[in-house]
């Protein structure tokens, strides 16, 4: 080849990979949503943001740990969001493959015996053709854009399967730990209806001696009677609880629940931070994987415009072969024996504009969908957020009020048996005594638990649990 020829063949290429540069995808702008700049309730000391804080930081108990550990192998949600995002990930890699030409290398080889009757020579004869050769086919100049918009579209796609993969994760670590909170609660009800139950027992057997010595009357034994079996049926109903929780992290870990886990922690030392900071709105939009999703989905539906406006464009696609051919399997090589085929295409669209036009209405009618999609996430983000801190506000208030409460209910019921023993209250005023601690004490059992499980909603609101802690 000529040098003049090497450069005009190297200027042609030159031209068509800088046309190929260019796409008909709009200038993508991010939608601004409305939201507050900062959360209402959000009045935690500085601290270390959920999304850099990782789930063993955040979580106190080694139990608990031992089962995020495990489901996080082995949930099924998880992995089903695991497999698509591959999915998606090699969907992208076959888009952008056709970026570039498919070369292959083939090579034919036959021998054949022609009629003496359809021969020219009016002989028989035997004849050999062997090839050896490269071709490209049907490689498409991307001159519009066309296939680089639908491999961007490919890519935005699987950035949003990888931000859906994350959310799931997310929402299995806060599963896991909610039913592990309402397993341990359950326990503690158990222990709670225990000793009640032995108080109320030894109650019993006091009015049961007065009962026979005619201090108090049948009705006050038989209240007593109904108490302590109250507290059996509350014990049951925790056992219950319990078994219906391990039930629930079963079905998350995808196996039993191990015996070896170790032992756990009490409701009240679950936590290693007990306040999380919020921050500023646009950062907790930013560590969503939920509001990341939605806007990879808006960016895929823009390069899907800029592929509908490139197919009112022509289309160029090339085809090629370049190689040797010979008769004999040792002249495939020799000089002069050289083939080649050029076969380009142009494809112009002429009766199609309608669907074309259509088929980019769609596309913008799509991109419209997505931004709606995209502020309906942020603001369920910002929702979220918002509902989780005025939650842990109220609920820490509600807290302190209870445990007073228990404290003095407690104290209530220990002086008012001391006054039912020496005769001066009734065994009415003991009744209700025990009733209002054993009420008390399992109000604030039950805002320990809600406490715990919004502490857990928090952290994954605020993009938390992805961060895996590793000791450098």
């Amino acid at each position: 080849m000529s040098i003049l020829k090497f450069k005009t063949a190297f200027s042609a290429i030159a031209a068509a990979a800088v046309l190929s540069a260019c796409t008909m995808i709009p200038k993508y702008r991010q939608p601004q949503v409305d939201v507050a700049q900062n959360f209402k309730y959000d009045n935690a000391a500085n601290g270390i943001q959920a999304a850099s804080l990782g789930w063993e930081d955040y979580f106190a108990d080694p139990r608990l740990h031992s089962l995020i550990e495990i489901a996080l192998k082995r949930n099924t949600d998880l992995r089903t969001a695991a497999v698509n995002s591959e999915i998606v990930r090699k969907q992208y890699m076959i888009a952008r493959n056709d970026l570039l030409p498919d070369v292959n290398a083939s090579a034919t080889g036959s021998r054949s015996r022609s009629a003496a009757d359809l021969s020219m020579t009016g002989r028989s004869g035997i004849s050999s053709a062997y090839t050896v050769g490269l071709g490209v086919t049907a490689y498409e100049l991307d001159l519009f854009g066309r296939v680089r918009s639908n491999s961007q579209a490919a890519l935005q796609s699987y950035f949003s399967s990888a931000a859906a993969r994350d959310a799931a994760h997310l929402t299995l670590v806060a599963t896991v730990a909610k039913a592990y909170f309402n397993e341990r609660y359950a326990e503690e009800q158990m222990a709670l209806a225990q000793r009640v139950l032995k108080s109320r027992e030894k109650t019993y057997s006091l009015t049961r001696l007065k009962h026979k010595a005619g201090v108090v009357s049948a009705i006050d034994l038989r209240q007593q009677e109904a108490l302590i079996q109250s507290a059996k049926a509350d014990y049951e109903s925790a056992v219950q609880g319990k078994e219906q929780a391990r039930n629930a992290l079963a079905v998350l870990i995808n196996q039993p629940v191990p015996d070896s886990l170790p032992a756990g922690l009490p409701l009240a030392k679950q936590f290693k931070i007990s306040r999380l900071p919020a921050g500023l709105s646009s950062e907790v939009m930013l560590n969503r994987p939920d509001v990341r999703a939605a806007e990879f989905n808006l960016k895929q539906a823009n390069a899907n415009i800029g592929a509908a406006r490139a197919a009112f464009f022509p289309s160029i696609s090339l085809t090629g072969t370049v190689g040797t051919g010979s008769t004999e399997l040792s002249g495939l090589f020799k000089g002069g024996n050289g083939t080649w085929a050029f076969a380009p295409a142009v494809n112009i669209p002429i009766f199609n504009w309608g669907s074309n036009k259509a088929n980019l209405d769609v596309a913008k009618l799509r991109k419209e969908a997505s931004v709606i999609a995209y502020e309906a996430a942020v603001q369920n983000a910002f929702r979220d957020v918002a509902n989780a801190l005025v939650a842990r506000e109220q609920l820490d208030k509600s807290n302190a009020a209870l445990t007073k409460q228990s404290r003095a209910y407690s104290e209530t019921r220990r002086l008012t048996g001391l006054r039912y023993r020496h005769g001066i209250s009734s065994a009415l005023d003991l009744l209700d005594a025990e009733r209002s601690s054993y009420a008390a004490d399992t109000a604030l059992l039950a805002n320990q638990l809600t406490r715990l499980e919004n502490m857990a909603d928090l952290y994954k609101a605020l993009g938390g649990g992805l961060k895996r802690y590793t000791n450098d």
